[in-house]
């Protein structure tokens, strides 16, 4: 009863004693969680979403509405997890998500293997939107990488270049991981094994919130340009559309024409790139958002991960950034 009154805030315990106790919850790592039997006839149809990035921008807000329309379809109620875990928790001890207030829970962004695997080791289903490799009993929810850049490499070849290169975002996201394999293993598919001019680098997406085409790349995209600029290439296929209006923005600083100079292209389609005529593959936010609902309800039903999950199909948008190769003399 007294540890129940200290995590209640009740003032019927003596700051000497809610002291004590604190300091107890946080030796032990205490985790408060109601069992699965507690609660396997209860189903609160609500649904629990948490935005490992910024819920802003580009991916994160097309991909909450569609979370939205299809909780709406479905008559579930979405509950924002928004509250910071109390002082007292050690790290990965995650309170706010084992007391089953919801369902399951939906993650977007970047992930945690550690909530996750604590999560359904708990027999509470989750769900990873862009997670390529999800802990087991997780189900994802992720546009198709792979696809992704083969419509892009493709497209090029059909222009004409033979000559690419592709800017990768972080080795440590596996995401980006299979988009360059993916880049890699196009250009061997369509050129042949030794076509591939270079791939460089990059330790971050660039920036995902919000870029300002119109100043300086920054510190953090403009040595990835740079090294990209660098090479023999015609064509370059950027891990993002981030890095591919950076780079097209310090190629014309550089007096190059795109595309008669260079062809560039992005991926996920933002908005951004619309507006500057970039060609980009496409990621569905908002299906990949209706598609984690339905993951998460076919998990509460009963079913696998793999079952539950998705690899969504995308699309290349062919935009004005795209040309034949310029000639040699």
């Amino acid at each position: 009863m007294t540890v129940s009154n200290v995590l209640r805030q009740r003032s019927s315990v003596t700051e000497e004693t809610r002291q004590r106790v604190l300091r107890a919850l946080e030796e032990l790592n205490y985790i408060p969680v109601r069992t699965a039997v507690q609660n396997r006839h209860v189903a609160n149809n609500d649904i629990g979403v948490l935005f490992l990035q910024e819920m802003q921008g580009a991916v994160g807000y097309p991909t909450f509405l569609g979370i939205v329309e299809r909780g709406k379809q479905v008559d579930h109620d979405l509950t924002i997890l928004l509250r910071s875990a109390p002082a007292w928790v050690k790290p990965g001890a995650e309170t706010r998500f084992l007391d089953r207030r919801c369902d399951g829970f939906i993650f977007v962004g970047d992930h945690r293997p550690d909530l996750s695997a604590a999560l359904t080791g708990h027999k509470i289903p989750v769900v990873e939107c862009y997670s390529v490799a999800p802990p087991p009993g997780v189900a994802r929810v992720v546009g198709d990488n792979v696809q992704a850049m083969e419509l892009a490499v493709a497209h090029l070849v059909e222009q004409g270049h033979t000559r690419l290169a592709h800017i990768a975002g972080p080795e440590q996201n596996l995401e980006a991981r299979e988009r360059r394999d993916g880049f890699r293993a196009a250009v061997e598919r369509h050129l042949g094994p030794d076509s591939v001019v270079g791939i460089v680098q990059g330790d971050t997406w660039g920036d995902l919130w919000g870029f300002d085409y119109g100043d300086d790349p920054g510190l953090v995209t403009q040595p990835i340009v740079e090294a990209v600029l660098a090479l023999d290439v015609t064509a370059v296929v950027c891990t993002n559309d981030h890095f591919a209006l950076a780079l097209w923005k310090k190629a014309e600083e550089k007096g190059l024409r795109v595309p008669q100079d260079l062809s560039i292209t992005g991926m996920d389609n933002i908005v951004e790139a619309e507006r500057r005529g970039l060609t980009s593959v496409m990621t569905p936010f908002e299906r990949i958002g209706r598609k984690a609902v339905d993951a998460l309800l076919a998990l509460i039903a009963g079913a696998s991960a793999e079952d539950a999950g998705a690899v969504l199909p995308v699309n290349l948008i062919k935009r004005g950034s795209v040309g034949p190769p310029p000639r040699r003399s």
